[in-house]
């Protein structure tokens, strides 16, 4: 059966990705190379099971940057050290331009489906020496929102300032910073007309879900992930699972047996592969989030990916 064509473009790009991992680091071909298998292989989106999984990469040297690395220096445009959770020492991610104009471009598309719009006036907080904050907010800037960018943990002057020049009617705000910044907004009185919340979970938090019904109308949620140094997906207000973003990855689960599944219903342990990183190509990367496939009809009867959490 020949493949529809969104799906066969996708296998191209994810043929070409590994082909890139294999070529440009040392850590995918000698992986490739223990196993046997390239990209050569690689026929289908079945044959991903074929390829090691990333759970070694600590152990082999991988978790330092250079080590994953594609490019040189001259070739990159941006450092970030992400992290996943307060405390987190972080790790270091890479990006070519290429790579930020992708991700720009998705968290824009993003918020546009959630409703923001060149009216809006958006409260940003979180950790902006990560670089995936800096991503929401150039997503933000190209769709022409006014933007009232916050710390990770702002001050009560700073927080007070921020709310007496304008009032937000949309809240994009890391888990992590929620709760310092709900009980500000309650003490104005400010309720919101939409909360994006952005954190490691396929669904958010149950303090989340429990603040947002305080201070916003509609809440929405953004899965990320520090490994893969960017946004994976979010859901709208009162949609249940994560659209997965299928243009830059791709998803299967392994059961207990640690056998790879990628069918409608399939559940598991999430396992995610880039499908247009450049800089640091991240290929069949263990999440240790357990969740189920399932497939559904988006907007324009589109057939798109979600990942539930199970």
């Amino acid at each position: 059966m020949t493949a529809r064509p969104v799906e066969a473009q996708r296998l191209a790009l994810l043929r070409r990705q590994i082909a890139w991992a294999e070529e440009k680091t040392s850590f995918y071909r000698e992986a490739f190379a223990r196993t046997g298998v390239g990209p050569a292989d690689i026929r289908s989106f079945a044959d991903m099971d074929r390829l090691p999984l990333l759970e070694c990469a600590a152990q082999e040297g991988a978790s330092a940057p250079f080590f994953m690395l594609a490019l040189p220096l001259s070739g990159l445009l941006r450092m970030s050290v992400l992290h996943d959770a307060a405390g987190d020492p972080g790790r270091p991610h890479f990006y070519t331009r290429g790579d930020v104009a992708r991700q720009v471009r998705t968290a824009a598309e993003l918020f546009t489906a959630c409703g923001v719009n060149r009216a809006s006036t958006v409260l940003l907080a979180g950790d902006f020496a990560d670089g995936r904050m800096l991503d929401l907010q150039y997503a933000l800037d190209m769709i022409g929102a006014l933007t009232l960018p916050l710390g990770i943990s702002p001050d009560t002057e700073r927080m007070t300032a921020a709310l007496r020049g304008a009032v937000p009617d949309t809240l994009v705000v890391w888990e992590e910073a929620l709760p310092g910044l709900a009980a500000a907004l309650r003490a104005r009185g400010i309720v919101a007309q939409r909360l994006v919340t952005v954190g490691t979970r396929i669904a958010p938090t149950k303090e989340s879900r429990s603040l947002s019904a305080e201070i916003a109308a509609q809440h929405m949620h953004i899965l990320s992930n520090a490994a893969l140094g960017a946004t994976v997906g979010y859901s709208r207000a009162g949609e249940n699972g994560i659209r997965l973003e299928e243009r830059l990855f791709f998803a299967e689960v392994l059961d207990a047996a640690g056998r790879s599944h990628i069918e409608d219903g399939a559940a598991g342990e999430l396992v995610l592969s880039t499908l247009t990183a450049e800089a640091m190509p991240v290929l069949r990367y263990r999440t240790g989030l357990k969740a189920r496939l399932e497939r559904r009809v988006r907007d324009a009867a589109e057939i798109g990916l979600y990942i539930m959490e199970v």
